[in-house]
């Protein structure tokens, strides 16, 4: 590695990676699914303790938390746990935040695993498991990171603080906890799996329901009846329309032709095979445009429903219902020129000596609280490509753990200053 000061040297030397590996393995081997998240978080804290950091918890009081603006979770949660973890001095203002959740989806189908999701495994250069690209070893990167950095006796001049959240997969309930407890920066990296690049825009998504009312008939007189199911068809095919309309062009700073879908995933309706239907159940999320107010999105959606009801003789009087509910990311945006984001890329363009990708990403994450709601610009900045979560034989390649680490542990420095 070119450009290194001695002290740089000295902690990218200082990096354990014998246990971070272990760290990633004893993470991931904690079923941590949202709602069942405190034994991981108590022990983030317990590591983070051991190394040196200095250790907050707190129960999060989700009463409190439903009033902010924010707020949004498809979980009801009885308890939570918030853990930070610091190093550094000087004010919180002024520093520096890495925020990982611990929180996992569901494995699914156990059988369609080549190993049990919540038993990590090492095979040719990967970890495997429920939970290793997303994010846990995000995660342990930068609790190892801010670890070389203690062990090599620097001090930062402002503070790094390591935020391990919960309910990210299902709103970001645990980073809005983080910034109501005062937790806001200068800067903040987010250890989403972006396969190491520097990822300045994420788009927002929205989660809705839609109800579409029908009439029941014996199915041997189905034309006495009007089928939910067949009346779901025209709400299927505006959306598509809507969505062809939302993604015309493109976006300049997320890839691909598709950055703000809308995506119908869920499907329930009908009482009976010999019945005509009367009542469906469409469920999915509305991509969000960067800049684009919440609102105003939520209106052109609705509208396009109140005209295609109003096309149809019996939609016009039974009209779909819709509801916004659950889990909601916020689009958000930062200059890649300034700030955290070209400290991240100057340092990973240290540690590999190439260039990164700056990009965008369709999805929605935490950055988007961090940015819109604790004033924190935000990037996101991780190993592993998101396309190997969510899924059987979830892995992340530990090469890029690694560089990660260093990047995570070189940024940190830049970016607070040592003393």
């Amino acid at each position: 590695m070119k450009n290194l000061t001695s002290l740089e040297r000295k902690v990218l030397d200082s990096i354990d990676g014998e246990g971070l590996l272990d760290g990633i393995l004893q993470l991931v081997a904690i079923e941590s699914v949202g709602g069942a998240e405190t034994p991981a978080q108590q022990w983030v804290a317990e590591l983070m303790g051991k190394i040196g950091l200095k250790v907050e918890c707190w129960d999060l009081d989700f009463d409190a938390l439903a009033e902010h603006p924010g707020h949004s979770t498809e979980i009801d949660r009885s308890s939570g746990v918030g853990v930070v973890g610091q190093i550094g001095k000087g004010s919180k203002e002024d520093g520096l935040i890495y925020n990982g959740h611990v929180d996992v989806v569901p494995a699914g189908h156990i059988e369609r695993w080549s190993s049990p999701p919540f038993e990590p495994q090492v095979r040719e250069g990967k970890i495997y498991g429920r939970g290793a690209v997303d994010m846990k070893a995000g995660l342990c990167s930068a609790i190892f990171a801010a670890k070389a950095i203690k062990d090599a006796g620097v001090i930062l001049s402002t503070p790094l603080m390591i935020e391990s959240v919960i309910g990210e997969e299902d709103g970001g309930i645990g980073t809005l906890a983080a910034i109501v407890r005062g937790y806001k920066a200068r800067g903040a990296l987010v250890m989403e799996p972006t396969g190491l690049a520097v990822v300045t825009t994420g788009a927002g998504c929205q989660n809705f329901r839609i109800r579409v009312a029908g009439k029941a008939a014996h199915g041997a007189l189905r034309g006495e009846g009007v089928s939910a199911i067949e009346k779901s068809f025209l709400i299927l095919s505006a959306l598509d329309s809507l969505e062809k309309k939302r993604n015309e062009g493109g976006h300049p700073s997320i890839p691909g032709d598709l950055p703000f879908p809308i995506c119908v995933g869920k499907i329930t309706g009908g009482e009976w095979a010999s019945s005509v239907s009367e009542g469906v159940l469409l469920e999915g999320r509305y991509g969000i445009r960067p800049g684009e107010e919440l609102m105003t999105a939520r209106e052109e959606f609705e509208d396009v429903l109140e005209r295609t009801a109003l096309d149809d003789d019996w939609l016009s009087i039974h009209k779909p219902e819709i509801e916004w509910w659950g889990g909601r990311f916020e689009a958000a945006s930062v200059d890649p020129h300034v700030g955290i984001a070209a400290t991240v890329r100057e340092s990973h363009g240290t540690v590999t000596e190439t260039e990164p990708i700056v990009t965008g990403v369709p999805y929605g994450s935490d950055m988007g609280l961090l940015v819109n709601h604790g004033g924190t610009p935000a990037v996101l900045y991780g190993p592993g490509n998101v396309r190997d979560a969510h899924r059987p034989d979830e892995f992340v390649p530990i090469e890029e753990v690694l560089i990660a680490t260093s990047t995570l542990a070189l940024t940190a420095m830049r970016f607070c200053g040592v003393e």
